[in-house]
């Protein structure tokens, strides 16, 4: 019995296959940091936290996403999320003036879209510091079913840029005791 050698055309399809998986592996090598996820901080039972890979999904050049984590009441007891981001350039001084003028972003976040039937949320934004961070405290309360969700944003300016920090949490002191842990 002897064996015959494959077309010509399945050893190109072979070839092929193996140089596609070659570089398919080779490209993840090299994007495997946009996908991985780092902490955003050291949290309390950070064994519960799920970090989730954010930098995949920014695509601006002065945005650098350094980490972003999500914990679950069925993980943690409470439900919380929590990002910290560098903002570069020109747009940091934008990010920063923004957060000294808790009114204004009040109110431009509690505006109701023009066509939806639902209620106007409630918001309300008041300066917010944690050692050298500076920001604001967000609450507000709205939507179909009235949910309501804190939220801390904070800022310090460093060599990169301005470093900020996200908290969202549905219980004022859970949002707060997370947003001093990650400014320490």
């Amino acid at each position: 019995m002897s064996k015959q050698a494959p077309a010509p055309w399945k050893r190109q399809l072979l070839a092929g296959s193996l140089l596609g998986v070659a570089l398919t592996a080779l490209a993840g090598c090299a994007y495997w940091n946009l996908w991985d996820g780092d902490p955003a901080a050291s949290l309390p039972d950070s064994g519960k936290w799920v970090v989730l890979p954010m930098r995949s999904f920014v695509s601006r050049d002065d945005i650098a996403v350094e980490g972003m984590q999500l914990c679950t009441v069925r993980q943690c007891g409470y439900d919380a999320a929590i990002e910290r981001f560098t903002v570069k350039g020109r747009d940091a001084a934008i990010w920063e003036r923004a957060l000294t003028e808790p009114r204004q972003l009040a109110a431009l976040v509690g505006k109701p879209y023009p066509k939806s039937v639902l209620p106007k949320p409630e918001v309300s934004a008041e300066p917010f510091t944690a050692g050298k961070w500076t920001g604001i405290q967000f609450a507000m309360t709205g939507g179909k079913k009235a949910h309501h969700f804190n939220s801390f944003v904070v800022g310090e300016r460093n060599q990169n840029g301005t470093t900020f920090v996200v908290v969202i949490a549905a219980h004022e002191d859970i949002a707060k005791k997370l947003v001093l842990e990650a400014t320490q």
